[in-house]
Order: C-alpha cells, then sequence, then structure tokens
C-alpha cells in the first residue's frame, strides 16, 4: 500500500516490494493494474558509493508522473533506500509506483504497490550502435514524458536492435522528425554545437538529458533542443546517448553509417565518469 515497505536481499539484488521482504522474487495480487494494464511508472537512478546521483531530479519527475496517473508518491522512501546503499561501486536503483486492485474506469481509487530494486551497474560501454526503428513514436500520445512501466513498445526495439547485433534502436515520430533512442535520449553536434530533439517531439524529459545542457555550458559548448530530422542525424559530426546509468554514449555506427567520436562527446564523458 502507498507509503508503505519492506527489504531484503534477493538474486539480483536488494529487494523491497509493498512493506515486506522479498528473498528471491517480489509478487503483486494478480488483480493489480499495474500488473494488467501498465499503469505505473518508474525511475531508474545510479548510486555510486551510496550516494544516489541527481536524486532531486529524479523524485521530481517520479512525483510529476504519479500525479498524472493519480498515484500517490509513498513517504519514507529516502531512509529505505539509505538504508540499501550500503555498499561501494556503482549501484543500479529501479524504483517504481504502480497502481494496486481499484477500478478500471478511472485512475487513483485503489492502492499502490511500490517497489526498489537495487543491483550491481554495469559500467558504461565505450561505444554504442544502433538501427533505425521501424516503429514511430506517437509525440501526441497521453504518456509522452512518463516513464511508463508498460514497456512492451521499448523492448520490441531493443529485441530487433538485438537481432541486427547492434545496442539500440533510434525512433522517428510520427512527423518523421528525430525522437529518442529505445532507452536513452540522443544527442548530436555539429560544428560544435549540441542538438537535441525537443521535448514536443515525443522524448522522455531524462534527467541526464537535462544535466547535458547544464555541463555544455560549464565547458562553454552551445547546446540546444531543436526540431531535427534523420538527415541531420546523418550528416552530424558526432552522435551520443544519455541516460542516468551510462551517462553520456558514443554512437559510432548507425546501420552503414559510421560515426567518429569527436571532442565535444569525449569532454562531456569524462565530467559523466569522473575523469
Amino acid at each position: 500500500m502507498a507509503g508503505s515497505l519492506g527489504q531484503g536481499f534477493g538474486m539480483q539484488g536488494w529487494v523491497w516490494c509493498d512493506g515486506r521482504f522479498c528473498e528471491e522474487s517480489a509478487g503483486v495480487p494478480i488483480e493489480a493494474r499495474g500488473f494488467t494494464h501498465g499503469l505505473g511508472v518508474f525511475e531508474t537512478m545510479l548510486a555510486v558509493d551510496g550516494h544516489l546521483d541527481a536524486r532531486d531530479q529524479h523524485f521530481k519527475r517520479l512525483e510529476a508522473s504519479c500525479g498524472r496517473l493519480g498515484l500517490l508518491l509513498p513517504e519514507g522512501l529516502d531512509s529505505a533506500i539509505e538504508t540499501l546503499l550500503k555498499k561501494k561501486g556503482r549501484q543500479r536503483v529501479r524504483l517504481q509506483v504502480s497502481a494496486g486492485p481499484g477500478p478500471l474506469n478511472r485512475l487513483g481509487g485503489g492502492s499502490e504497490i511500490v517497489s526498489l530494486l537495487i543491483s550491481e551497474a554495469e559500467a558504461p560501454p565505450e561505444a554504442a550502435s544502433a538501427v533505425w526503428s521501424p516503429w514511430p513514436r506517437n509525440e501526441r500520445s497521453p504518456l509522452v514524458g512518463l516513464k511508463c512501466v508498460n514497456y512492451a513498445e521499448n523492448l520490441l526495439a531493443l529485441d530487433l536492435a538485438r537481432q541486427e547485433g547492434v545496442t539500440t534502436a533510434i525512433f522517428l515520430n510520427t512527423r518523421r522528425e528525430l525522437c529518442e533512442a529505445a532507452t536513452a535520449n540522443l544527442f548530436l553536434v555539429h560544428a560544435g554545437k549540441i542538438r537535441t530533439p525537443a521535448l514536443n517531439s515525443g522524448c522522455l524529459p531524462g534527467v541526464t538529458r537535462g544535466r547535458v545542457f547544464n555541463v555544455a555550458r560549464m565547458l562553454g559548448v552551445e547546446a540546444e533542443e531543436a526540431v531535427l530530422t534523420r538527415d541531420d542525424l546523418e550528416f552530424a559530426d558526432e552522435i551520443f546517448l544519455t541516460s542516468a546509468t551510462q551517462g553520456v554514449v558514443p554512437l559510432t555506427r548507425l546501420e552503414g553509417l559510421k560515426i567518429e567520436v569527436g571532442t565535444v562527446t569525449k569532454s562531456l564523458r569524462d565530467v559523466f565518469t569522473g575523469k
């Protein structure tokens, strides 16, 4: 229920789920709307040596997302996370708030199921590769901007990428504008200037996406949101992806296109990796 948490150590990491210890796996009621209808939101965060990176930005987005779906953000999450983040090194923190049993013709009106999984985070890859997704993002969807637990669209794109032997897939939207990668925001560099699809493209307002603008300002590099096309990407000097757990990752191959890792991408990556 909303606000109740428990703790445990499962096979994949530290697990909290709806106020009870989850030793190996977490169970939810079969009629929970998060399970039956994907009504829920989540945040994936990076913790390094017990410190939660960009905590305020992640929780601000989570609170706004919960509000849009009629969910209540539970109390006590800070102390819960602090209790679990005792290990040194890089940890992946996944916090989910989803709807429990309740009416199907309204948002809210039931209970929330809160889960927290903390597991070891892999080191960021040196580079990524991609294909174009054959499916467009719907920039007019009511779910735009939400990190929703209904993740099948992303998983289909990732499975396509796996079949093609690459890392991810790049989405255009229904207007044929650049949008994002399957699990990351997308940036390109042209003539030393950073550009990324505007939020009205349908992309997720990524926390690391927002931080790139601050870091670019610190480095004296111009950065802007813009309406971008496939041609803009294919003629870019540099391309990189951003996410909370991986920071800045150069995109070096997009189908038949090979892209160099340039100085702007290297400088940003060094800041995010602490070099």
